[in-house]
């Protein structure tokens, strides 16, 4: 008996499986990609990515950049004050302004006689000649009638004191705002304001006698009674200090409150701030100067002192204090007379180089700095 044939196998299962397996990749494909609607803007808008671009203080490489600190460090010092050997060294020493001066210089002390008196005095006393030089300071005072509401509509800051004259002829003090809550006040009730400024003025004798300042007007006068040149050899009586040798030159004040150690410390931050204007030191510079930061004489974080600390401590321990209405030196540097004395602070080239140095690398340290350019 003969054997039936065997079906041939069906391709649709394998067709249905194929269609499913594309199904699916289309669908996973789909998921993947973001959905997004596309406007037309008009005009077009056109974005620009921003460039960062590094900003250096000086395109000098690192070995030549501290050669040309060194260089602009003693042409500093060299330019402090006159050089040696030049005629004309000679430094007026001001209470507002200290100078350095080398060994063999001169300095010019104007003799300023401080005096609490009235214009009518000053102006009777025989010793002034008619240009001798003034300086008056002075609190002058202004009467106006007005009332509060004429205040209230002037004044927008209603926490201003106000002086008010009272009938007696005393003076009462309050805030705009108090005195206009007050009740049963008046605002239209006629006050008298008392207003103070005070004035720093420069005369002759002539030209205040000449003024307009009431004789009764009280002041403080300072009297120029003319220069008094001296050597700073001569008031150092030192041989050892060779003629290059720098003093940092200060004469107290009322305003030295801080002793010794702080004269030394605010006369290096204004002198070095200030800086010096100098030919060539480098490719577009000609001022020579450092910031030395007003903390700079504080503890390091370890305790130790600061490299400006241990500077200022040495020139406290080696100042000349020199009292030139009595011609004497002392050395006490908790003894200091407003008006009778000149601090005199010796420092050697190469120690002003080294502060120099010191705060000019912390500056090249922060000299380069990123920034968007436009």
């Amino acid at each position: 008996m003969a054997k039936s044939a065997r079906p041939a196998p069906s391709l649709i299962p394998a067709v249905l499986a194929l269609i499913v397996l594309l199904v699916l990749g289309y669908i996973l494909f789909a998921d993947l990609q973001p959905s997004r609607t596309e406007h037309t803007v008009t005009p077009p808008i056109e974005i620009e990515e921003p460039e960062l671009e590094i900003i250096e203080q000086d395109s000098v490489a690192p070995v030549e950049q501290g050669q040309v600190t060194e260089q602009e460090a003693e042409t500093f010092v060299e330019q402090l004050a006159s050089p040696p050997g030049e005629h004309d060294q000679n430094v007026t020493i001001t209470e507002g302004q200290g100078e350095f001066v080398r060994h063999d210089g001169t300095i010019s002390i104007p003799k300023l006689e401080h005096r609490n008196t009235t214009v009518g005095e000053l102006m009777q006393d025989e010793s002034l000649d008619a240009d001798t030089p003034l300086t008056l300071q002075f609190t002058e005072t202004e009467k106006q009638t007005t009332t509060l509401q004429a205040l209230d509509d002037s004044i927008e800051d209603k926490t201003q004191v106000i002086t008010l004259e009272q009938a007696d002829g005393t003076r009462r003090q309050a805030l705009l705002a108090d005195l206009l809550n007050e009740k049963e006040t008046d605002k239209n009730a006629p006050v008298t304001v008392i207003t103070e400024t005070t004035r720093t003025e420069q005369f002759t004798a002539r030209e205040l006698s000449e003024s307009n300042i009431a004789p009764s007007q009280e002041v403080t006068a300072t009297i120029n009674r003319g220069i008094q040149e001296l050597s700073v050899k001569d008031i150092v009586q030192s041989g050892e200090l060779p003629d290059n040798a720098l003093f940092y030159l200060h004469r107290v004040s009322e305003s030295d409150r801080q002793g010794l150690w702080g004269i030394i410390q605010s006369g290096l931050i204004q002198r070095f701030r200030q800086g010096l204007t100098l030919e060539g030191i480098t490719r577009n510079k000609e001022l020579a100067r450092v910031t030395i930061p007003a903390d700079a004489d504080e503890p390091l974080p370890t305790g130790l002192s600061s490299f400006l600390g241990k500077v200022l401590n040495r020139k406290v321990e080696s100042s000349y204090i020199y009292n030139f209405s009595t011609d004497t030196m002392g050395r006490d540097p908790n003894l200091i007379h407003p008006g009778q004395q000149i601090i005199l602070i010796h420092f050697s080239p190469e120690e002003l180089k080294q502060i120099y140095v010191f705060f000019a690398e912390q500056r090249n340290e922060q000299a380069e700095s990123f920034a968007i350019s436009p």
